[in-house]
């Protein structure tokens, strides 16, 4: 007998989905609070100084989309 009516199974590719809590020291130079928080809000600032820890790590699977 052919196998060829036999449908084959993807196989799938494991990922990982990482969380991370992270505390920034950001500048922004501006003429007023105002002005400084709505830049940070549209376009960011200056990073001085950035702590991460990893909090969770989960493993996940999915289709490999290359396949």
């Amino acid at each position: 007998m052919s196998k060829d009516n036999v449908t084959s199974i993807k196989e799938t590719k494991k990922t990982q989905c990482c969380s991370y809590e992270v505390v920034m020291l950001v500048h922004i130079i501006a003429d007023k609070e105002t002005d400084a928080k709505t830049q940070l809000d549209e376009k960011g600032g200056i990073v001085t100084k950035r702590d991460v820890k990893l909090v969770n790590t989960q493993i996940l699977y999915g289709e490999d989309k290359d396949k």
